[in-house]
């Protein structure tokens, strides 16, 4: 399997008001792979529930071959140097992984 290398990103700003905009793109994405619905209903309400009612909120989607991969930027912590404490850096979860 390819690495994915487009993806489609979605920010949302915090709280609920804008949250039902990841079941379009969620829903959207799936058409244009031509992955089956079973368990979209499921994988949205897992990307509803990372959204944050504090800050921002980024997705990325993305389409490989027959599976539709949707994560979730976070912050992490880095290892430090011996004795230190570590630096925070953004990365990518997977949250969903939908497979025709």
């Amino acid at each position: 399997m390819s690495d994915p290398t487009d993806y489609t990103y979605l920010t949302l700003p915090p709280g609920e008001a804008v949250r039902s905009c990841i079941g379009l793109v969620v829903a959207g994405m799936a058409a244009r792979g031509k992955i089956g619905v079973g368990g979209l209903e499921e994988a949205v309400e897992l990307l509803e529930d990372r959204h944050s009612n504090e800050h921002a909120t980024r997705y990325r989607f993305s389409l490989v071959e027959d599976r539709l991969l949707a994560e979730v930027e976070e912050q992490r912590k880095v290892a430090g140097v011996a004795g230190g404490t570590g630096e925070a850096e953004r990365g990518w979860r997977t949250v969903v992984e939908l497979v025709s």
